[in-house]
């Protein structure tokens, strides 16, 4: 009986050293989307840069992700539109998630 009680001190306080070593790991931020990453914000550069040649009644129409997104911006970009490249992943994650 003593044994089975020794061991099952020796256990709990082996799980208790285990769970007090795994506690000091960090949690990991994540990481930011490229937009956040910018710290811009996508709805005001968006009504900055787009309303300049149309109206975002055009905009509204499409539903598209990020990376179509940025497909379109780059689009605009060819055609004369002033944006860099951190305004358009702001732009981009912006319409993507509204």
């Amino acid at each position: 009986m003593m044994k089975r009680s020794a061991l099952v001190v020796l256990l709990v306080l082996v799980l208790a050293t285990v769970v007090a070593c795994g506690a000091d790991e960090p949690v990991p931020e994540p990481e930011p989307t490229p937009g956040e990453a910018t710290g811009l914000d996508g709805g005001a550069l968006l009504e900055e840069k787009c309303t300049t040649c149309h109206n975002l009644d055009r905009v509204w129409a499409e539903d598209a992700d990020a990376v179509t997104w940025a497909a379109i911006i780059d689009e605009m970009i060819a055609k004369g539109a002033q944006v860099s490249d951190d305004e358009a992943a702001a732009i981009a994650e912006y319409l993507s998630l509204r």
